[in-house]
């Protein structure tokens, strides 16, 4: 009996031994997996974080390209608007000289009509006339006066004709200064606070300057009655330089006369 008793002991030791031995090992291994899965966890959360912090970066370049955007928007629709107005002002000085060329037309025939009717009375076509004939002098009085007025017509004239000529040639006043009102850097072009008034004609270069310092050029590409829009000349600023609205510009080229 006692055999056996210690036959059963020895079987149980053994059971209990081989059931800790399993029981270790699964211990061992569940161990191992949750420190993976920690360690897969913590690389979960770096990268969750890095993600965040990506979108968070593309979020404020997409806010700064779209306010970019808006601000590009409205600087076009206002160079637009000032393109337009510079060319209504064109199309105006156009229909005025225009109409002062019918004016003219119009006023030397009622000149020479006068003048024919003068001499019909003084060569006696219509009686004898005396020198001091009332109707005489009334024409002669109104010959003067349209002679006045078309002279004046074309003193205009000559004049429109003459900032036609420059806008056209490109000529403005040597020395001629201004500044910088306002900059577009996306479209790279200024505004100016000079413009038809002050004799701005397009495509005229004029140096841009701070201070004492030049630091590049600029193309007039649209002129209104006092302000003006300039194309930035590539590659005429130093590397780093910038345009800045107070920044001035003077015109050196050809002397107009």
């Amino acid at each position: 009996m006692a055999k056996y008793l210690l036959i059963a002991a020895v079987a149980l030791s053994l059971a209990t031994a081989g059931i800790g031995f399993v029981n270790r090992g699964a211990y061992v291994q569940t161990k191992a997996d949750l420190e993976q899965t920690q360690g897969d966890l913590t690389k979960t959360k770096g990268t969750l974080a890095s993600a965040q912090k990506d979108l968070a970066a593309t979020k404020t370049t997409l806010e700064a390209t779209t306010a970019e955007k808006e601000k590009t928007a409205a600087d076009l629709a206002s160079a637009q608007s000032t393109l337009k107005s510079a060319q209504d002002e064109a199309d105006k000085a156009k229909s005025e000289a225009t109409e002062k060329d019918t004016q003219i037309a119009s006023l030397n025939d009622q000149v020479k009509q006068l003048q024919d009717q003068i001499a019909q009375a003084s060569n006696g076509t219509q009686g004898v006339v005396n020198p001091d004939d009332s109707r005489v002098k009334e024409l002669e009085a109104l010959v003067a006066s349209l002679q006045d007025k078309l002279k004046g017509n074309e003193s205009q004239l000559a004049t429109l004709q003459e900032k036609d000529k420059a806008r056209e040639q490109g000529l403005m006043r040597k020395g001629l200064e201004g500044r910088v009102l306002a900059v577009n850097p996306a479209w790279n072009f200024v505004v100016l606070s000079i413009g038809d008034r002050q004799g701005v004609s397009n495509n005229a270069e004029l140096l841009l300057k701070r201070g004492g310092q030049y630091l590049g050029k600029v193309r007039i590409t649209s002129v209104e009655p006092s302000t003006s829009i300039a194309d930035i000349v590539a590659n005429s600023l130093p590397s780093g330089v910038a345009v800045q609205p107070g920044d001035s510009v003077i015109y050196q080229g050809s002397t107009q006369d």
